[in-house]
C-alpha cells in the first residue's frame, strides 16, 4: 500500500466534510455537556479512560457517579486503590484505573498542569496514542488525529480496503491517512473532528451502514463499488482459552469472607472477593499461588463469566471454614458484601449464594 493512495482524493474535503456534519449533530453525552460547561480537561480525561473498551451505556452512570467522588487530580490522588476500584465496578479493566490514579498522584505531588500538547499527555501512567490524542485535541486543540476501531472502519470503508481493521501492520496507514484527513486552520477545532470521525463510526459507518446518512458518501469506494459488506474484512480475533474454576465463599453465620486477591493473581489481582481456584490439568491450584489449608466444601451451582478472551466455567461452593490461607481476610455482614465487591465474576457467584443462604 501506498502511504496516501492515489485515488484518496482530496482528503482535506472529506475531513471538513466530517467535522460540519459533527458541529451539527454531535450527541449529547455527559462529558461533552460538561466540557462546554467548565473547560476542565479532568472531566474529559476520565471520560476517555472509561470508555476504553467500554461502552457508552456502561460508562454513562459509573462516569457521573465517579465525578461526584473525585470531582478532581487532587480528590482522586488522595484515594486509596480499593476505594477507587469500588467507585468503577463493573466496568472491568481496572488495571486502568489504577494507573489513573498514579498519574494524579504525579500531577499533584509535582505540583503540574495538565499537560497541552499530544507528548506531554502520553508521557503520563496510562496514557497512549489514542488517549493522547483524544485528550489533547478536545481540550487544546493540539493537531492530532484519533485511531480506534471505529475510524478504522470508517478509513477502510472510504477506500475499499477489505482488509482486518485490526491488524498490527496497517496501523502506520492509518494514523498516515487521519493525519491527512484532519482539517487545519483557525476556524477548525481538531478535536470536534477526531470526536466527529469516531461517531461516524459509532453512528452511521457501523456493521451495517446508513450510507444515505453519511456525509461522504460520494467520495466513498465501497459505497461507490457496493461492497460495503466487504470493507473491512472481519478484525483478527485472539483464540478463546477455556478455563474451569472453582470459588469458594466461607460463610460464618451472618458473616461472609472476603480475600485480597494476590497481586500476581491471573485474574482481578489486588482485589476484594472470594477464593478462587482455577484448574491445572486434574487438579486445581490456587490463582496467584497462596497455599490454602483443605476445607469441606458443597456445591452450590455453576456459571459462566468472560474475561477478555477467557471463557471460564465456574463451579462455585460454599463452606463454614477455609482454614488458614496466606492472604489478607475480612468478615463482614452479609447485607455489605455486595456493595464491596468490584467484579461481576464474584457478584454472579455471590447471588448464587443468597439463594442458598
Amino acid at each position: 500500500m501506498n502511504e496516501v493512495p492515489d485515488f484518496f482524493s482530496d482528503p482535506l474535503g472529506i475531513g471538513q466534510k466530517i467535522l460540519r456534519w459533527y458541529e451539527k449533530n454531535p450527541r449529547t453525552l455527559p462529558w461533552r455537556e460538561l466540557w462546554k460547561k467548565n473547560q476542565d480537561p479532568w472531566q474529559i480525561w476520565v471520560s476517555e479512560i472509561m470508555l476504553q473498551q467500554t461502552v457508552i451505556k456502561a460508562v454513562i452512570p459509573v462516569y457521573q457517579r465517579f465525578l461526584k467522588q473525585y470531582p478532581g487530580v487532587k480528590e482522586l490522588a488522595k484515594a486509596d486503590e480499593e476505594e477507587i476500584r469500588l467507585a468503577v465496578r463493573g466496568l472491568g479493566y481496572y488495571r486502568r484505573f489504577a494507573l489513573l490514579h498514579k498519574a494524579a498522584v504525579h500531577l499533584t505531588q509535582n505540583k503540574l498542569d495538565f499537560p497541552q500538547d499530544f507528548e506531554g499527555w502520553k508521557a503520563l501512567p496510562g496514557v497512549g496514542d489514542y488517549t493522547a490524542a483524544a485528550i489533547s485535541s478536545i481540550c487544546f486543540k493540539y493537531p492530532v488525529a484519533v485511531v480506534d476501531g471505529n475510524v478504522e472502519r470508517v478509513l477502510c470503508r472510504l477506500l475499499d480496503w477489505r482488509v482486518a481493521p485490526n491488524d498490527p501492520k496497517l496501523k502506520k496507514y492509518f494514523r498516515i491517512l487521519c493525519h491527512h484527513l484532519l482539517p487545519v486552520g483557525a476556524k477548525n477545532h481538531p478535536g470536534n473532528f477526531n470526536q466527529g470521525i469516531m461517531e461516524l463510526g459509532q453512528t452511521v459507518c457501523t456493521s451495517s451502514p446508513d450510507c444515505e446518512a453519511c456525509p461522504v458518501k460520494d467520495s466513498c469506494h465501497s459505497y461507490r463499488n457496493k461492497s460495503q459488506h466487504l470493507a473491512p474484512a472481519a478484525k483478527i480475533k485472539k483464540a478463546n482459552i477455556e478455563l474451569d474454576l472453582n470459588i469458594t465463599i466461607a460463610a460464618r453465620g451472618t458473616k461472609i469472607a472476603l480475600y485480597k486477591r494476590p497481586v500476581d493473581a491471573k485474574f482481578l489481582k489486588n482485589t476484594w472477593g472470594f477464593l478462587t481456584e482455577i484448574r491445572q490439568g486434574r487438579n486445581f491450584a490456587f490463582d496467584g499461588g497462596a497455599v490454602m489449608a483443605s476445607a469441606k466444601s458443597n456445591v452450590i451451582g455453576k456459571i459462566k463469566h468472560n474475561i477478555t478472551n477467557h471463557k471460564l466455567n465456574i463451579t462455585v461452593k460454599a463452606t463454614k471454614s477455609q482454614g488458614q490461607i496466606e492472604l489478607e481476610k475480612k468478615w463482614v455482614a452479609t447485607d455489605e458484601v455486595e456493595s464491596l465487591l468490584v467484579s461481576n465474576l464474584d457478584r454472579k457467584a455471590w447471588t448464587l449464594m443468597q439463594k442458598n443462604l
